[in-house]
């Protein structure tokens, strides 16, 4: 409350807050408190600055990053005094760390602008601080080098074995994914890689991380995910029990326009998504069917694949389709086949399976 009197501070008269003139309020109650010296936890190996929780810099260059952990350490450093105050920081960096054990001081400048309840103008506060960085190794960075994981992500194709083609493809997959989720999941690590005969293992730091990779391979590629626990042994502090986690997806055995085998009938595989193989049959009632990825797995057989079928050249289209194979010359007759629309000197691939051949579909020109 303001009345007219006089401070006992300087026994200037003046109109009076809690007894000060508005000079002396000012001088003993400042917008803000801040200690003189700030000290921060910064990862020597990885850049990464404990707040609350360790956080991952936005930027790559030193400089900048430099400067967001001396911003956020001053930040969480200051209490103002009153909503109606607004704080601007500017560090002020000269040098860079130079290792594991090096100190590194950051003088940091704070103004900050407004008033406390019952003053009539805003004012100013200037005060000049230090940030210390504290040089240490983070959890994340030490369970890493002591090669730590939750979790393995186990890759593999539906009864064969992954080609080399798909292992180097998925590799680059895996890795480019765990890139992009190692900026929400700080664990997203590969703690190891381990290349199998059948497929690729990962050691992740994360169950989260083998969840998600698992997840957007499923996503490209369609298959199947399954998850595993294993009991490794209890947590020292809580009583509760420690798991390492399996999750192993399985690729397709099959891509488009393969033919498959499904209950004694042959069918062009024409669609794959993230939960189902879509097929039609390659007889005369090409009769349409989507199969859930656990349906396929088990009651579905690679027969050929779509390079390896055999072409023929279209020699007439009525009142049958008559084809000729391109390699043996031999000539095959076809029912029309409603979803297949060729003309004389078209070239269609044809599938060949105990004495009966099938009409699969017509060779797109190369565009």
């Amino acid at each position: 409350m303001k009345i007219r009197g006089i401070c006992y501070r300087c026994g200037a008269e003046d109109e009076l807050i809690d007894g000060l003139c508005p000079v002396c309020y000012a001088q003993e109650h400042p917008l803000i408190e801040v200690p003189d010296r700030v000290e921060v936890e910064v990862c020597h190996m990885c850049g990464s600055y404990k707040r609350k929780i360790w956080q991952t810099p936005k930027s790559e260059e030193a400089f900048e990053i430099l400067n967001e952990i001396a911003y956020y350490a001053t930040k969480d450093a200051i209490k103002k005094k009153s909503v109606m105050v607004d704080v601007e920081i500017y560090p002020k960096i000269t040098q860079l760390p130079g290792g594991k054990r090096s100190k590194l001081i950051i003088p940091v400048h704070i103004i900050a602008k407004g008033r406390l309840p019952g003053e009539k103008e805003d004012r100013v506060y200037e005060k000049d601080i230090e940030v210390h960085l504290k040089m240490v190794q983070c959890p994340r960075c030490s369970r890493f080098m002591s090669n730590y994981y939750e979790a393995t992500l186990q890759v593999r194709a539906m009864n064969r074995y992954l080609t080399e083609e798909e292992r180097e493809e998925i590799d680059n997959f895996v890795r480019e994914e765990l890139a992009k989720r190692l900026k929400k999941d700080r664990m997203a690590f590969v703690s190891k890689f381990i290349p199998q005969k059948e497929g690729l293992d990962y050691q992740l730091g994360s169950v989260g991380a083998a969840r998600n990779v698992a997840q957007k391979i499923k996503e490209r590629y369609g298959g199947k995910i399954t998850e595993t626990a294993t009991l490794v042994g209890v947590d020292r502090d809580s009583g509760k029990e420690l798991y390492r986690v399996t999750v192993s997806v399985r690729i397709p055995e099959y891509k488009v326009g393969d033919v498959v085998e499904y209950k004694d009938k042959y069918y062009l595989v024409t669609a794959i998504t993230e939960n189902k193989v879509y097929m039609k049959s390659i007889d005369h009632n090409r009769e349409k069917i989507g199969l859930p990825w656990h349906v396929a797995e088990k009651e579905t057989r690679m027969e050929k694949k779509k390079d390896e079928l055999d072409t023929a050249t279209v020699i007439a289209t009525t009142p049958n389709i008559m084809v000729m194979d391109d390699k043996s010359y031999e000539v095959y007759e076809f029912d029309n086949v409603g979803d297949v629309e060729v003309k004389e000197g078209d070239k269609v691939k044809i599938f060949k399976k105990e004495g009966v051949s099938y009409l699969v579909n017509k060779v797109e020109e190369d565009k």
